[in-house]
């Protein structure tokens, strides 16, 4: 598999103009596909996930809540433990569970918006713009004979990946990261998570007038991941984005 999907990265293109506003024209696509604009106001999203890992029995459960305003709590379980939290209201509060003190801290919004990213249900493309990230059209490729256009994103201090978006519905595919380190900072180098293999979108799910993602799956350091998301609405509750 690993083999099959590393064929896949594209040689590098002249870059130009063109080349900028064809990627994004396939990514703007995407996320009109995914429509998250169109969640209700007056609601809030439950996703559900279970997250296994391959060859082994450890089980985690990732419980994520979005509402309009910013608002977004994250919890990671591990039976009936509570091993990674984050909540914030979008404004005033921005909290942090610690699992080795066992109680919820106050944190920086920037420090908790970049430590929540990874999770947030909507993927690293979205609002791509306000990021700052550097989308350059690498071509098109093909995986089992599924035509695919290739998009890759920069962003500078972080990382750089190769995103391929079936050539005809629109979906992204598969995630190629390249790098998730700054190019010349080596301080960042220790504790670091080391960057994905690949990750790859098997389905999607409707829910109301968008899509998300319920089933994924992703390789690093050669251990394979698997995701299986459900997703509904629950009637909003300002409380669960203020309370730990």
């Amino acid at each position: 598999m690993i083999r099959k999907l590393l064929t896949l990265i594209m040689l590098l293109l002249p870059l130009g103009a063109a080349a900028q506003d064809t990627a994004a024209a396939i990514v703007d696509r995407y996320l009109r596909l995914l429509n998250y604009e169109a969640l209700p106001k007056d609601s809030t999203l439950v996703v559900e996930t279970v997250i296994t890992f391959h060859g082994s029995e450890d089980t985690f459960s990732l419980r994520r809540y979005y509402a309009h305003d910013g608002m977004m709590r994250i919890e990671m379980w591990q039976g009936d433990s509570l091993t990674m939290g984050y909540c914030t209201n979008g404004s005033t509060r921005f909290r942090k569970y610690s699992p080795y003190m066992g109680y919820w801290n106050d944190v920086a919004d920037t420090l908790l918006a970049k430590e929540m990213q990874p999770y947030d249900f909507r993927g690293p493309l979205y609002r791509w713009r306000e990021q700052g990230l550097q989308l350059d059209y690498r071509g098109t490729s093909s995986f089992k004979g599924q035509p695919l256009q290739v998009v890759r994103a920069r962003r500078d201090g972080q990382y750089t990946r190769k995103y391929l978006f079936e050539e005809q519905s629109g979906l992204l595919l598969i995630i190629l990261e390249e790098d998730d380190l700054p190019v010349n900072n080596t301080s960042y180098r220790p504790g670091r998570i080391s960057p994905i293999q690949y990750k790859v979108f098997h389905e999607y799910l409707p829910v109301g007038e968008s899509l998300v993602p319920s089933q994924e799956s992703f390789m690093r350091d050669n251990l394979l991941t698997i995701m299986n998301s459900r997703a509904r609405f629950v009637a909003r509750d300002n409380l669960l984005f203020n309370q730990d």
